[in-house]
């Protein structure tokens, strides 16, 4: 564990390199977990250890003016680098490429490729979201902008990838979930309509579709619903060979379920096999580098009585899931990119390989 220090430690330059009032955080890993404990947070790497203990911060802040221009951006969805505020309403972002907590001043945060996401600016109404670069407006201002993995924008019905500037028309009833070079993936919504308890739900279908640029929408995969519930967000995995796809939260969770974006199987749950009447809640919270996803599962009786739970690192491919932590609020870098390669301890299987004697190999990713 290491303490989190203020801007300009003597010696440190790093520290000093910082913006006044940053909260410098060295030894912060690629990607960790947020926990709230007590009256503070604390910081975990993805193999469960204390990196950092903040006292006095805390999730979410309150009802201030400051507060509600804040909370809009929480509107764009999950993001790379999560805000937390102290009881004097002093709100930062978690910036783990520059090992530390950097305060934010307006309702303005980056985003991939030197863009940055901006609020309407009215803490009494919502009025929508942008996204600006270097003083030029990519994605002017609108309700229902969304962040798609971290690093696509969508709006309008248009997906634009934010490292690369491409961008994709979408089709009717389509939400992006990630995209590899020129081929973006999308959940879409179909017929025909069913009826249920309450209703009728005239798109009760929904498939993983490839949309490459300049060509119509392939269909790869159907994808199970859970009822009448909407989707809540998809994400590519970092080599874009699997998706993951979360239901709307009810009672204790909703239900995550990942499947391969080449449609050689069906989607399942992350919390494993089974009827949904008896899964546990599942929420994703990201991917991990190395391929896995990031999951709260929760066992529960019933939406008043919860029996356990905990945060699991879930390999795609079988299911198999790794104890991290009893629970955490979010996740930072929750939507990294493909690493060069990936390096494997001595004697850990992936895919089949096994790392060799004298230190590691490379091996294939998931």
């Amino acid at each position: 564990m290491v303490a989190a220090g203020c801007n300009g430690g003597v010696g440190d330059r790093h520290a000093r390199a910082l913006p006044p009032g940053s909260v410098s955080l060295p030894g912060l890993p690629k990607q960790g977990l947020v926990v709230p404990r007590g009256s503070g947070v604390e910081l975990l790497g993805l193999d469960g250890s204390v990196v950092a203990r903040l006292p006095r911060f805390e999730i979410g802040g309150g009802d201030t003016r400051r507060d509600a221009l804040m909370h809009d951006l929480d509107s764009a969805g999950q993001l790379e680098q999560p805000r937390l505020v102290t009881p004097d309403d002093r709100y930062y972002r978690l910036d783990a490429s520059r090992h530390a907590l950097i305060p934010i001043w307006q309702p303005r945060v980056p985003l991939p490729g030197g863009a940055e996401l901006v609020g309407g600016g009215d803490p009494h109404e919502f009025r929508g979201l942008s996204v600006v670069r270097r003083g030029h407006v990519l994605v002017r201002r609108d309700f229902f902008l969304a962040v798609v993995a971290g690093t696509l924008v969508q709006s309008r019905g248009r997906l634009l990838d934010l490292r690369t500037g491409r961008s994709w028309r979408l089709p009717p009833r389509c939400t992006g979930v990630g995209a590899r070079g020129a081929t973006a993936y999308v959940f879409c919504a179909t017929g025909p309509p069913v009826r249920f308890c309450c209703g009728v739900d005239p798109y009760p279908n929904m498939w993983l579709e490839r949309l490459a640029r300049g060509q119509g929408a392939t269909k790869v995969a159907q994808f199970s619903r859970d009822g009448p519930f909407p989707r809540v967000t998809g994400a590519l995995s970092p080599n874009g060979r699997f998706v993951a796809d979360q239901g709307e939260e009810i009672c204790a969770g909703g239900y995550l379920r990942v499947g391969p974006t080449d449609g050689s199987r069906g989607d399942r749950p992350a919390s494993g096999d089974g009827a949904t009447s008896s899964l546990p809640y599942s929420t994703f919270l990201g991917w991990s580098a190395d391929g896995r996803v990031v999951a709260q599962i929760t066992w529960a009786r019933d939406c008043e009585h919860t029996v356990r739970g905990g945060v699991y690192l879930v390999d795609p491919r079988t299911l198999k899931r790794k104890y991290v932590t009893r629970w955490a609020w979010t996740m930072w870098n929750a939507f990294p990119d493909p690493p060069v390669a990936l390096r494997c301890p001595v004697g850990e299987r992936l895919n089949g390989y096994r790392a060799v004697a004298n230190g590691s190999r490379s091996c294939p990713r998931y």
